[in-house]
């Protein structure tokens, strides 16, 4: 692989899609099955997903956020919209591992210094970038295990 190499680390269009689309069907199918305006929870869930779909779509325009690998250290977005960013040195990378999430997606997890980091395949623009970050991120973690 050649480093340093940047992508870019933002939530996807169909994700944002979903939330707002979704959203807004969801309140107007509930709408047209009680044959009323929905109201408690069938309201507050069809909101929370418009909201959800508004917050990801501002998080996307405002923040653009890339995940980077250098030559020495990982620099990936972290935080609760993961807008903050933190430097991970390779040699710092203890262990690597993948885990499944709901809908076909996954996530990288890293473990340094006793934190763990996650690398979401769904803010990767593609499956094969996806690939790629964890072939490399796996072959630093076993070099790191050879001492």
């Amino acid at each position: 692989m050649n480093l340093p190499t940047r992508y870019p680390y933002n939530p996807s269009g169909r994700l944002i899609i979903f939330g707002l689309v979704g959203g807004a069907a969801y309140l107007v199918v509930m709408g047209l099955v009680c044959s009323c305006k929905p109201s408690g929870i069938a309201l507050w869930l069809g909101i929370a997903l418009m909201m959800l779909g508004l917050l990801l779509a501002v998080r996307r325009l405002a923040f653009k956020c890339h995940l980077s690998l250098d030559k020495d250290a990982l620099t990936l977005p972290s935080g609760l919209l993961k807008v903050r960013t933190v430097r991970v040195l390779y040699t710092d990378i203890e262990r690597v591992w993948e885990i499944r999430l709901p809908m076909m997606t996954g996530a990288l997890m890293i473990a340094a210094h006793g934190r763990k980091f996650e690398v979401l395949s769904t803010l990767l623009p593609d499956t094969s970038s996806y690939i790629e970050v964890g072939d490399f991120l796996y072959s630093k973690a076993q070099e790191n295990r050879k001492y």
